[in-house]
């Protein structure tokens, strides 16, 4: 055989694997339907539409028994007590409805796959069997039953099956739930014999429209929506896969827990666009969805998912984040007394608070561990908790990107920058106090992702308890802000400690639709050394940048990449490492 030849074949057999490999990557199957509980609504439920749907979803699929009407609405209640069933089934439910009018205290009743049986209210079967000669049989459990009810009349119920209703007296087939707005249908849910649960089942691209407004103001840039839009689709996937919502009747929650969600009336033109732009891309890690977290400001630095919460996850690193609009500076004030009664209340018995020392900082400026000095002991605080301790005195920290009576956070991220016209800015954030430097010069590469780039023997990724149950993603309202265009680019990642000064120069994967631009970042690394912050004066003034956890993508560091022309795949490979979006 020839060396062409070899050199050909050798060619085709690595373009076949990466081609399977690809194949692999995504065949990743999206659920067609998701289940959101219903928390802002109240506990009744009551539909203003005319004219309904009555299904059920079997095996995935959703599988409709006709329609209800009422001029006045529908509502939903618990049914309880002994019911006998009519052993016969019927089409519609027009049928079932006729056949019922000639039984006291009798109700159709929706079973599934299309059919409809009769029920009546405080008889056991053979009770029915007897008074009407039906064939008859005993309903064994009305844990999950619901009676549908218009004009306060019991007209249908339910009981085998989890039902589900649709609007069909509108164009857009938008169901008013308790006078809000929602796509898809309504699914009331009993759990055990509970209380009525109001889920909404609904396609994720309609979930999505109900999302990206409430976690991203609708005023960014389109881009930036757009990587919300991925990232918001990315994580609820991933939620639904941790089964997080497992015993409640739903797979996702409407609020902070899970996503922000409000239905058909949060949605906006461009928030919708960029859902339908971006319709099914999903990011990956090893093959399986990421838990795409994002937050609202870094205040300079993002922050690996470790030094959060539990799991280190590769695709949460700590990376640069000079993009942001505004870092959200705030300042909160405590005195050495109020922390000597919040560290009493909480049981941790130091004695009276003489100082507040930060004992670890991150490379990019946040604080890892404070220690809050006692005369008679030393209160530790690490991660998130450095954040949250504080809560019941002057609210929980926006941030760990602080410092304390100005120390813990004086060095400065200094990025230089080449515009297309040759003109240079320079943009200067505070983000970590150190002697140590680490300089990167980056430069973008053209749109195109080398499928050879992709990883070939990726590592094993944990797929335990999500790392993030117990924080908020973004902020609780759409952020909006002054947006002002500033130059910016792309950087590498980089290393988390330093020993000395470095300088390492690299090419960004980052695909992109803006010109080139060259970048030079200047970091100050984290100092290790333990800092008193006792002023004397019996007072510690903590002043802070940022919103959020730090973990992910920063959305204002998002929309300052998208005002400088960056696309979202850029932003989100910013934000999350070696992932693959498709």
């Amino acid at each position: 055989m020839s060396t062409v030849l070899k050199k050909i074949m050798l060619l085709i057999a690595a373009m076949i694997t990466v081609i399977l490999w690809s194949m692999t990557v995504f065949a990743y199957d999206i659920p067609q339907t998701v289940h959101i509980g219903l928390s802002n609504i109240g506990s009744a439920i009551t539909l203003s539409n005319k004219i309904i749907t009555v299904g059920a979803e079997e095996n995935g699929v959703y599988i409709g028994g006709g329609t209800l009407k009422s001029e006045k609405g529908f509502t939903f209640a618990a049914g309880s007590g002994t019911y006998g069933a009519v052993s016969l089934y019927y089409d519609s439910y027009e049928v079932a409805k006729q056949n019922a009018s000639a039984i006291a205290n009798a109700t159709p009743a929706y079973t599934g796959g299309g059919k409809w049986q009769i029920y009546v209210s405080g008889m056991t079967g053979d009770q029915v069997r007897q008074k009407t000669g039906l064939p008859a049989e005993n309903v064994a459990s009305v844990a999950n039953m619901i009676l549908i009810k218009a004009d306060g009349k019991t007209v249908a119920l339910t009981n085998t099956i989890v039902p589900q209703f649709g609007a069909v007296d509108n164009d857009d087939n938008i169901i008013t739930i308790n006078n809000k707005k929602y796509r898809g249908r309504i699914q009331p849910t009993r759990v055990n014999g509970g209380s009525i649960v109001p889920v909404n089942a609904v396609s994720v691209e309609d979930y999505l429209y109900g999302v990206i407004p409430c976690e991203m103001s609708p005023s960014y840039a389109e881009e930036a929506l757009k990587a919300q839009a991925v990232a918001a689709r990315t994580y609820a996937i991933k939620k639904i896969d941790m089964e997080v919502h497992k015993n409640s009747g739903y797979e996702l929650c409407d609020g902070t827990h899970c996503q922000s969600y409000k239905g058909k009336e949060a949605e906006y033109d461009n928030t919708n666009a960029a859902v339908n732009a971006t319709k099914g891309m999903i990011m990956y890690y090893q093959n399986e969805p990421i838990e795409s977290v994002f937050f609202a400001s870094s205040g300079g630095y993002t922050e690996n998912s470790e030094d959060i919460w539990t799991a280190p996850l590769p695709y949460l690193k700590a990376v640069p984040d000079v993009y942001e609009v505004d870092t959200n500076t705030w300042t909160k004030t405590f005195t050495a007394s109020a922390l000597t009664n919040l560290t009493s209340a909480k049981g941790d018995n130091i004695g009276q608070v003489t100082d507040i020392v930060i004992s670890k900082v991150a490379l990019g400026g946040r604080i890892q561990e404070l220690k809050l000095v006692g005369t008679s002991g030393t209160k530790v605080l690490t991660k998130d908790q450095v954040r949250t301790y504080f809560s019941s005195l002057n609210g929980t920290f926006p941030s760990k990107m602080f410092t304390i009576n100005g120390k813990g956070g004086t060095a400065k991220t200094t990025v230089n920058m080449i515009a297309p016209n040759n003109t240079t800015t320079t943009s200067t954030n505070v983000v970590a106090n150190t002697p140590n430097t680490i300089q990167n010069t980056v430069n973008p590469l053209p749109s195109t992702i080398n499928p050879a780039s992709l990883p070939t023997a990726p590592d094993v990724v944990s797929n335990g308890d999500s790392i993030a149950d117990s924080y908020v993603i973004g902020s609780d309202v759409p952020l909006t802000s002054s947006l002002q265009s500033f130059n910016t680019t792309q950087n590498t990642t980089l290393p988390t400690t330093t020993e000395s000064s470095l300088t390492n120069t690299t090419t960004s994967a980052l695909p992109s639709t803006a010109p080139a631009k060259q970048q030079a970042v200047t970091v100050t690394a984290a100092s290790t050394a333990a800092i008193s912050t006792n002023n004397g004066t019996g007072t510690f003034v903590i002043e802070g940048k940022g919103n959020g956890h730090g973990g992910g993508m920063s959305q204002k560091g998002a929309q300052g990449m998208a005002l400088q022309g960056y696309d979202f795949l850029s932003i989100l490979h910013h934000y999350y490492t070696d992932v693959t979006i498709q």
